[in-house]
């Protein structure tokens, strides 16, 4: 059985932040973290690939090259109410393909010393003698700390939270091979998001992203229904269907991916004696439901948490949501909720303007975005 200060299961965007985080913050701790990764990168990852400007702070924070360019997003268009609402930028965003992000989030850490190990998957976590067991495909650790990076079906969730509540949002996309010089969204560099199926019970959006695999230009469409609300569900098939095809794309002839993700609740459950929960694990934004920028966002706040138990001794992490709560994460975080709670609330749907006024202070509190409304 090996013996190990800190456990990372999970080496996407959160657990590395969270590895990269302890690198600047506490390098002697950083040196015992131990990242458990059940598959090899490149890996497949469903995502729109969207990130933000405050994924791109947390990155600027960390000191992360940016080799993995992706495609450039200067404009952002929503369809909300009766016109269109466009918003302009140089660089708001970029859309990167999952597994050369992820991929490349692994080599820089690697470089900086951060010891991780693919294809080996936690299968069975326990409390033993005042920390965690860890039981692997490979191998039995023994651990002060494990800090659950895996996603919205997390097995150290359910293994060491057993939080009973069930808060996860509903995403199906595809990605479809597109001539580039034709499509509006590669030639205008732009981003598209329809909220116009608001009326047909989705709590969400439909989404046109532009990105290159394999360099080979494709549109990214997929639909997020973040079901904050207990209301009638949305067919998010039939939707993502008639999207497809009223752009002159076969349903029949591309493959739809669907995943869940996990939103969070300031009184939500998010540790316990030994165990953190980061990105998806925890809970991610319900609104606008971006993954990347909140999953790179808790790896500050986790590794803060981490160099406090080590330097009192103390592994309760109780006060954990409190931290999540005082930094800029746990802000945007129960902003975007709340937002979520009325902006997807059937009984204000027939105010669509005041919904699209909300995106208007959204994006235009950015500064230098300009915004209007599309004749």
């Amino acid at each position: 059985m090996e013996k190990r200060d800190i456990i990372i299961v999970g080496s996407g965007p959160a657990g590395i932040s969270v590895a990269l985080s302890l690198k600047q913050s506490a390098a002697a701790l950083a040196a015992e973290v131990l990242i458990l990764e059940k598959e090899q990168h490149p890996r497949h990852k469903l995502c729109g690939g969207g990130v933000t400007e405050f994924a791109e702070q947390i990155l600027d924070d960390l000191q992360v090259e940016r080799r993995v360019a992706g495609f450039p997003i200067h404009r952002v268009r929503f369809h909300i109410g009766r016109k269109p609402l466009e918003f302009a930028r140089e660089n708001l965003m970029r859309i990167v393909l999952r597994s050369e992000f992820d991929a490349d989030l692994v080599r820089q850490a690697r470089v900086r010393g951060v010891e991780i190990r693919e294809n080996e998957a936690v299968l069975e976590l326990g409390r033993q003698d005042g920390r965690v067991q860890v039981k692997t495909s490979r191998d039995v650790y023994l651990a002060r700390v494990v800090i659950g990076a895996d996603g919205a079906r997390s097995l150290v969730r359910r293994k060491m939270i057993r939080e009973n509540a069930t808060r996860v949002s509903r995403l199906l996309e595809v990605a479809v091979k597109v001539n580039a010089e034709e499509t509006p969204e590669f030639r205008e560099n732009m981003a598209v998001l329809d909220f116009r199926p608001l009326t047909q019970h989705l709590q969400g959006y439909l989404w046109d992203f532009p990105s290159f695999i394999n360099n080979e230009a494709h549109l990214n469409i997929g639909v997020f229904d973040s079901r904050i609300r207990e209301d009638r569900r949305a067919d998010l098939r039939r939707l993502l269907t008639h999207k497809l095809e009223a752009r002159g794309m076969s349903s029949t002839e591309v493959g739809l991916m669907g995943h869940p993700e996990r939103w969070f609740v300031p009184n939500g459950i998010y540790s316990s004696p030994n165990v953190l929960l980061v990105g998806d694990a925890a809970g991610i934004e319900p609104w606008l439901g971006e993954g990347i920028s909140m999953a790179l966002g808790y790896g500050p706040v986790a590794a803060d948490a981490v160099k406090r138990a080590f330097e009192t001794n103390d592994f309760s992490f109780e006060n954990y949501n409190q931290l999540i709560a005082d930094n800029r994460l746990g802000k945007l975080l129960n902003r975007n909720r709340l937002i979520a709670r009325y902006f997807y609330w059937r009984k204000l749907r027939p105010l669509v303007d005041g919904l699209a006024s909300v995106l208007l202070a959204h994006f235009t509190e950015k500064k230098g975005i300009a915004a209007r409304l599309i004749e």
